[in-house]
C-alpha cells in the first residue's frame, strides 16, 4: 500500500532545501515515510510522510541499535525494536552537502494488517528490504553530491541487486501468488543469464513454477532437486546432475526461510557454462524471501477479502431479517444505483462504491426498534425522528471499517433533499454528494415499487407522477432523467440475493491504496 505523504519537517540549517529534495527522492524511491536524522545533534533534519511521533526517538539508543545491526558507512541495515509490533525500519547512510553524515530511516509495514491500517512502505522480507536499501546506499555513495541533490536522475548501474528493488516495487499483495512468481522468475532468469529458474514450494499440493527450459526437466521434477538437508540453506552443485536423465550442468538452490519449510528457489545452467558464484547465490536468497512473503501475504489478503465480504453479507441479511416487507430492498437499490451511475457515465470504481453504498445504506435500521420500524399507522414526531436517525446509526456501525470510510458520505446523506429539506444535515443542491443523490432516486424508486405495511406498491403511472413532481425539488433532475433513460433495465432489477457482483466490488475496494 502506498505511503501517504503528509508534508515535510525540517530544521533551519543552510542546506534545508537540498535535504528536502533528497528526503523527497528517497521517500518516493521506497514509497514509505522517511526521516533524515542528524546523529550529531540527535534530532530529525527532515520528515516526509509522517510526524516525529511515528518515528523512533532519535537518541543515542537508536543509533547504538542500528550500529549493533551492522549500520555504518556504505552499509544499509534493517532494524526492528525489541518487543514491538510496529514497522520495520530501513536505515542507510547519507552524506550531507556541507559535510557530515546523516541517517535515512524509512518505515515499512511488517505485515498485511499493518500495511492496510497504516501508511507505511510495502510489506517485504528483511533480506530483500536490506538489499533494496543497499542498492540505494550504493547509488548515493557513487553519485556526485551536486548531481544527486539537484534532483537529477543518476544512471542506474546494471546488476542483480537492481533486480531486488524492481521486484519490491512490483510486489502487490492483491495479486495472485502465481502472477508475482512468474514476474520474479522471469526477471531473475534474465538477470542471471541461466537456462531456467524454478520456485518449488515445500508443500506438494502447491504448483511448482518453472521459467525457462532444461532438456528433460518438467516442473514436477524440481522437487527431486531440493537439497536433502533442510538446514543446508545454500547448495552450489557443479557436479553431475542429481537426476541423470535431466541435462543439469550447474545448480544453485536456496531456501526461502531458515527452516526450509516454505519453498526453494532454483537456478539452473548458466548460459555461458560458468560455475555459479557466491554473489549470484546471495541474490537468490532475497528473491526467494520475496516470493514466499508475497505468497503468505496474498493468502492473508484473500482471507481479509472474505472477511469483509462476510461482514457486508451479514449486515445486509440482518437488514432483510428486520422486516420481511423490505427483504431484498438493499440489493435492488444497489443494482439500480449502479445502472443509474452507468447511465451518468461514472467510472468503474464509482459504480463499485455505489453498489456497496446501496447494500449498506439502510444498515442503521438494525438499531431502530421493531415497533417503530414496522408500525402500520402514522408515526408520531418522535418516532419519525427515530426513523431518521438510522442514517447516523449506520455511519456509526460502519465507522470502524477503515476500508469503507469513503462510502460513509453517500450512506449518511441519501435522505437529503435537493431543496434543503432533507435529513440529517439539510444539505441542498450540489452540496449533497452525487452518490447520495443517486441513492436517493434508487431508494425512492424501489420503495415506491414495493408493498409496505402501510400501503400497497404504487403503479408505474403513480411513480412517474411523483418523480416528475419531485425532480429538481427532492431529487436531482439529472439522476431522474437517467432513470427514465434506462427505465426498462431498472424495472428488471427486482431479483434478490448477493452474487458475484459483491465479491467483485469487495475485491476492488480492498485493492485500492
Amino acid at each position: 500500500m502506498p505511503a501517504t505523504m503528509t508534508g515535510t519537517r525540517t530544521n533551519d540549517s543552510s542546506d534545508t532545501t537540498d535535504l528536502r529534495q533528497l528526503a523527497a527522492r528517497l521517500a518516493h524511491e521506497f514509497n514509505a515515510p522517511l526521516g533524515l536524522l542528524d546523529p550529531g545533534v540527535g534530532d530529525w533534519c527532515v520528515l516526509v510522510g509522517a510526524d516525529a511521533g511515528r518515528f523512533p526517538h532519535p537518541d543515542h539508543d537508536l543509533i547504538a541499535a542500528l550500529v549493533a545491526e551492522g549500520f555504518g558507512p556504505g552499509h544499509a541495515v534493517v532494524w526492528r525494536p525489541d518487543h514491538e509490533s510496529g514497522p520495520l525500519w530501513l536505515a542507510l547512510p547519507v552524506t550531507r552537502p556541507e559535510g557530515g553524515s546523516l541517517i535515512a530511516l524509512a518505515g515499512f509495514a511488517a505485515s498485511v494488517s499493518d500495511d492496510i491500517a497504516v501508511s507505511w512502505g510495502p510489506v517485504c522480507p528483511p533480506q530483500a528490504l536490506r538489499a533494496w536499501g543497499q542498492v540505494v546506499a550504493d547509488q548515493l555513495r557513487g553519485e556526485a553530491a551536486s548531481q544527486m541533490l539537484a534532483g537529477g536522475s543518476p544512471r542506474v548501474e546494471g546488476g542483480e541487486r537492481q533486480l531486488i528493488a524492481r521486484l519490491i516495487r512490483r510486489l502487490k499483495i492483491s495479486d495472485p501468488p502465481e502472477r508475482f512468481q512468474h514476474l520474479a522468475l522471469s526477471a531473475l532468469r534474465g538477470a542471471m543469464g541461466v537456462e531456467a529458474v524454478a520456485w518449488v514450494p515445500c508443500h506438494h499440493h502447491e504448483p511448482v513454477m518453472l521459467n525457462g527450459e532444461v532438456a528433460g526437466l518438467k516442473a514436477g521434477d524440481c522437487h527431486g532437486l531440493i537439497p536433502r538437508s533442510k538446514n543446508e540453506l545454500v547448495q552450489v552443485d557443479n557436479q553431475p546432475a542429481p537426476i541423470p536423465a535431466i541435462a543439469i550442468r550447474r545448480l544453485a538452490a536456496v531456501a526461502a526461510d531458515s527452516q526450509g519449510l516454505t519453498g526453494w528457489l532454483l537456478a539452473l545452467n548458466p548460459l555461458d557454462g560458468r560455475p555459479f558464484t557466491a554473489t549470484e547465490v546471495e541474490i537468490l536468497q532475497p528473491v526467494a524471501s520475496l516470493i514466499a512473503t508475497q505468497q503468505t501475504n496474498a493468502r492473508l489478503y484473500a482471507d481479509l477479502k472474505e472477511l469483509l465480504f462476510g461482514v457486508i453479507r451479514a449486515l445486509t441479511s440482518a437488514i432483510d431479517a428486520k422486516d420481511p416487507y423490505t427483504s431484498g430492498h438493499s440489493e435492488r437499490v444497489a443494482r439500480i444505483a449502479v445502472r443509474l451511475a452507468e447511465e451518468l457515465g461514472m467510472t468503474a470504481n464509482q459504480r463499485s462504491d455505489l453498489y456497496l453504498m446501496g447494500l449498506l445504506h439502510d444498515v442503521g435500521k438494525i438499531g431502530i426498534d421493531d415497533s417503530v420500524l414496522k408500525k402500520t399507522g402514522p408515526l408520531t414526531p418522535d418516532e419519525y425522528r427515530l426513523i431518521q436517525s438510522h442514517v447516523e446509526i449506520g455511519v456509526h456501525i460502519l465507522s470502524d471499517l477503515k476500508k469503507l470510510h469513503h462510502l460513509l458520505p453517500g450512506i449518511k446523506h441519501h435522505h437529503e433533499s435537493l431543496d434543503g429539506n432533507g435529513y440529517p444535515s439539510r444539505l441542498s443542491g450540489d452540496a449533497i454528494p452525487l452518490e447520495a443523490r443517486i441513492l436517493a432516486v434508487a431508494d425512492s424508486f424501489d420503495a415506491m415499487s414495493s408493498t409496505r405495511p402501510y400501503r400497497k406498491r404504487l403503479t408505474p403511472m403513480q411513480i412517474d407522477e411523483i418523480l416528475k413532481k419531485g425532480s429538481g425539488v427532492q431529487w436531482d433532475p439529472n439522476v431522474v432523467d437517467a432513470l427514465y433513460a434506462c427505465r426498462a433495465d431498472v424495472e428488471h432489477i427486482r431479483q434478490k440475493g448477493l452474487g458475484e457482483s459483491l465479491k467483485i466490488v469487495v475485491n476492488d475496494t480492498l485493492g485500492r491504496p
